[in-house]
């Protein structure tokens, strides 16, 4: 077979390198035309399809953080009892009078819990009977939502002791003020 004069002409005046120049033009036409064209294509037709579920997905994640928002609103309104320590502590002295618990001494120690949260913990030695004790317990943890009971170490002198001694740790929390 033989070539027309014209492209022999063209081809030797491109050489070699001019000639695998011109076949790595015409194979990305061809990749071109054939593979990338269809594939933009079909990613449109899926943007297209997936617009409307974006919407809905930012739509919910709004929501969500709507609700986050508001579940950390209804944590901290928990905290806000209008009452501040002195208060909280004053009432806790008249539970344990109640309860037939002396609370003569006491530790605090105030430490920061957070942006707005304060916690003061409270170490109480307590000697008193234990049904006295744990009825202090119960209600001041019923009467005080804000008090935790941390820890509670309770011991006895002697078995025909009618008294135990306890060493009780309790956390006040409180929205900072």
């Amino acid at each position: 077979m033989k070539l027309p004069a014209a492209w022999r002409r063209f081809s030797g005046a491109l050489g070699p390198v001019g000639l695998a120049s011109l076949g790595l033009i015409v194979g990305a036409l061809i990749f071109h035309l054939a593979i990338e064209q269809p594939l933009q294509a079909r990613r449109q037709t899926l943007e297209r399809q997936l617009a409307p579920l974006a919407g809905r997905a930012s739509a919910q994640a709004d929501s969500a953080s709507d609700a986050a928002a508001a579940d950390l609103g209804r944590f901290y309104r928990f905290f806000e009892t209008g009452r501040d320590a002195p208060a909280q502590l004053a009432r806790l002295y008249t539970i344990g009078k109640a309860a037939g618990v002396d609370l003569r001494a006491a530790e605090y120690r105030v430490q920061k819990a957070g942006p707005r949260m304060v916690r003061y913990e409270i170490v109480l030695p307590l000697s008193a009977g234990y049904t006295q004790i744990r009825t202090f317990l119960r209600n001041a943890l019923t009467e005080i939502p804000v008090l935790s009971l941390d820890r509670v170490s309770i011991r006895k002198e002697r078995a025909a002791d009618g008294q135990v001694q306890a060493d009780v740790r309790l956390t006040l929390h409180l929205l900072q003020s």
